[in-house]
């Protein structure tokens, strides 16, 4: 019997006569989506907060993290942008002029018109991102937007998540979503094991209900082994035994305990031979080359190099004796799952990662089964069946992977892209800060004429930029919004609880402006609740319960674990792969290894080097930060205190360059330097340092980010599939006596 969608009101009643409470949820990118009660008494914000139910596994609570209760600080923030702004300084250094909103969305307007007939659409980039998410309000509206006026330059690339999605997509299939390819937090407690493979959700929330499930699990008696450069906040709560490993090493690992489960029989066969495609050479493709399948390279028969735990040592730090140890474990524990996050695939090679997590899920017989997982982090449904605003085809077949913006502003057509950019609009973006190579990239901008900011706060992105337009927030607007994660089947409907601040407008109201004073009809054609109403109609069978309770908790899968349908039924429900099987060995790979034109990737799951930099000798990590999603909150310091920006350095490595706890450092490499308290701790691998991402970039007068923002060292490099490569970087660490004084906060 098919259960009906549930509509709650996670909210506590109002204090007092004069106070209403209201329902809503962060719309920010930490893959959470938690209930966010904001009261409100004489038109502001009193207090936060949030779902308080007792933990139950059949209907967990969505409460809210520290971020969440800090959203009342950020709203009232006193560096809020409440007017449009105009520059009348240098780029950079936040000297702007208050004018109006004709004004603004004239010059916006008059501006986009001049680069398109001037250079053509692809002149124009969108810089957007996820500063402000949710289904009608933010990104999706710059994008049809900026669709209807014909078309625009555009970064490909997940900046998070591309190695998986690649993955994905080439090991199970071309219509596999990345977001479904795991399992349910529902089916953790199935597991006798559980692998947490550089996967932090106690970090970086990875869905509201993840962190509950998996110390659900262990009460249950699942083990827990957490792989990572750092001893996480993950790890610290939930492992039986933590391993480290140096960052951009994680493949060496898994294919050496690939090669111990073959040579001691441990894996599959049976499964290889139901499911895989390129294990071993009895189940290659028609024409693929003798010895070339996975099993041949493991034992070192296509290059002479056996991928023992011996090997993989010097390689990541691992004693061999503890891979061996923990290859066993892992294919003789059954069920076993394996977690594989982002973090080891934003790496110069981090398909690889990825592809062979899978693979060795697979020749272990862990895919498909309650228990175990695919190797994906993410959950087995999507959005159930809420969709984002239509945003229209792009006419512009200008595409550029995300990680390269600083070389693609910086060397344009001469460098082999699609187009010199003359003007960047960005909304709910900071990519400035959080794509790789900052220092570069704000010294790329030149030849951009004009950029557009559509944001809350003065950030380092909007600092550039010569027009800026202020947006509400999601607690001055209506929106819907779903867990990315997978992590539950509910959605949670935004209801406005303020008056937009000061001459805030939405995201749509904006380019519905500019629409009109460009002449393209059609763009905003619903209010929005109308808007509202379409986006949630496969899914939500009563809008008005909706829209009053909050909160609509849909009926979770009929499968806990992804691909179950295919390995229970494999005759009538194949993998989308052209094979219609797991494909180690993979078909499209060797018909185009380079797909993306980045550079080549083997068929099979393979380890290719990336050197270390005798002058940077210590391998940087770039985890998440507890007080910040990205660099959402970076310009609150009191919220800050819960997680300092600090840069962990093992004692070992403080030690021979003299550096003493709580003392200011200079982080720096070939791209640049950023100075930061030293935190000298266990708790981090020995040649390895970590500096948490989404600090706002903040200058001196040298150049110098003294905040400690990581990606001021980060190479502007993508991997083959087109990921970030923020986690293969090396840098060298030393003492500073002096703290520079930076030339502008930029409202931090």
């Amino acid at each position: 019997m098919t259960r009906a969608t549930v509509y709650e009101a996670p909210r506590s009643a109002p204090r007092s006569a004069g106070e209403t409470v209201v329902t809503t949820t962060c719309g920010h990118n930490c893959g959470g989506r938690c209930v966010v009660n904001a009261h409100v008494a004489d038109g502001r914000i009193v207090k936060i907060s949030t779902d308080t139910r007792p933990w139950n596994p059949d209907h967990p609570p969505l409460p809210a993290c520290a971020r969440g209760v800090a959203q009342i600080e950020r709203i009232y923030h006193p560096d809020r942008l409440l007017h449009p702004l105009r520059r009348i300084g240098p780029r950079g250094s936040g000297q702007f002029e208050r004018i109006s909103w004709d004004d603004a969305l004239d010059q916006a307007a008059g501006e986009l018109r001049r680069v398109r007939a001037t250079y053509g659409n692809a002149a124009i980039l969108d810089a957007s991102r996820s500063g402000s998410l949710s289904m009608l309000h933010g990104r999706a509206a710059a994008q049809r937007f900026l669709n209807m006026f014909g078309g625009c330059t555009v970064l490909w690339s997940n900046m998070s998540a591309e190695a998986e999605i690649f993955s994905v997509r080439t090991t199970f299939g071309p219509r596999t979503p990345y977001k479904s390819a795991g399992r349910e937090p529902t089916d953790y407690a199935n597991s006798k094991l559980i692998l947490m493979w550089g996967w932090s959700p106690g970090d970086g929330t990875f869905g509201t209900s993840t962190m509950p499930y998996l110390k659900w699990a262990k009460r249950q008696g699942t083990h827990i082994i957490c792989i990572d450069p750092r001893r996480t906040e993950t790890s610290r709560q939930l492992a039986d035994e933590h391993i480290f490993i140096r960052p951009s090493t994680d493949t060496a690992a898994l294919l050496a305990m690939a090669y111990v489960a073959v040579t001691e029989g441990l894996h599959d066969q049976d499964f290889c031979d139901r499911y895989v495609l390129g294990f071993d050479d009895a189940h290659l493709p028609p024409g693929a080359p003798a010895g070339a399948s996975w099993r041949a390279y493991l034992l070192g028969e296509a290059d002479g190099v056996p991928k023992t735990p011996e090997w993989a040592e010097p390689i990541t730090g691992i004693p061999a004796a503890t891979l061996r140890r923990l290859a066993i474990t892992f294919a003789t524990t059954k069920p076993a799952a394996l977690h594989a996050g982002y973090a080891p695939g934003r790496t110069a090679y981090g398909e690889q990662f990825h592809r062979a997590a899978y693979a060795l899920a697979a020749i272990t017989g862990n895919i498909g089964i309650p228990g175990g997982n695919s190797g994906v982090s993410n959950g087995a449904t999507g959005r159930a069946g809420i969709k984002s605003l239509p945003t229209g085809r792009n006419p512009i077949a200008a595409r550029v992977a995300s990680p390269l913006l600083a070389d693609l502003l910086a060397r344009g057509t001469a460098g082999g892209y699609p187009a010199d950019i003359k003007l960047i609009y960005t909304a709910g973006g900071d990519l400035f800060n959080q794509c790789p190579n900052v220092t570069k990239t704000a010294g790329a901008l030149d030849g951009v004429e004009f950029l557009i900011a559509q944001d809350h706060f003065l950030t380092p992105t909007a600092r550039y930029a010569d027009l800026v337009l202020p947006a509400t927030t999601f607690l001055e607007r209506n929106d819907v919004h779903t867990p990315w994660s997978g992590a539950g089947h509910y959605g949670i409907f935004m209801r406005q609880a303020l008056a937009p601040m000061g001459e805030c407008r939405n995201d749509i109201d904006i380019f519905a402006g500019l629409a009109r004073r460009l002449g393209i009809a059609g763009y905003n054609d619903k209010t929005e609740q109308d808007w509202l109403r379409e986006l949630t109609a496969d899914a939500v069978d009563d809008f008005a319960a909706f829209t009053n309770q909050g909160v609509a908790r849909f009926p979770p899968p009929e499968h806990a674990v992804a691909f179950a349908r295919e390995i229970r039924d494999p005759e009538t429900c194949k993998f989308s792969t052209p094979s219609g099987r797991i494909e180690i060995y993979a078909t499209t790979l060797a018909e185009n290894p380079d797909p993306c034109g980045l550079g080549a990737i083997p068929p099979i799951p393979t380890w290719i080097d990336s050197e270390t930099p005798a002058a940077y000798p210590l391998r940087l990590c770039t985890p998440k930060s507890r007080a910040r999603t990205h660099s959402i909150h970076g310009n609150q310091p009191r919220f800050a205190r819960i997680d300092p920006d600090t840069i962990w350095l093992h004692p070992t490595d403080a030690a021979v360059r003299g550096i003493t706890n709580g003392q200011h450092v200079r982080v720096f490499n070939a791209h640049g330097a950023t100075t930061l308290p030293a935190e000298i701790t266990d708790r981090i691998a020995p040649g390895v340092v970590a500096i948490k991402e989404g600090a706002w970039f903040t200058p001196d007068a040298t150049g110098t980010d003294t905040n400690g923002c990581a990606n001021v060292l980060a190479t502007d490099r993508a991997a083959p599939c087109g990921a970030t490569t923020y986690n293969t970087n090396n840098v060298q660490v030393v003492p500073t006596t002096q703290r520079p004084v930076p030339t502008s906060l930029g409202g931090g």
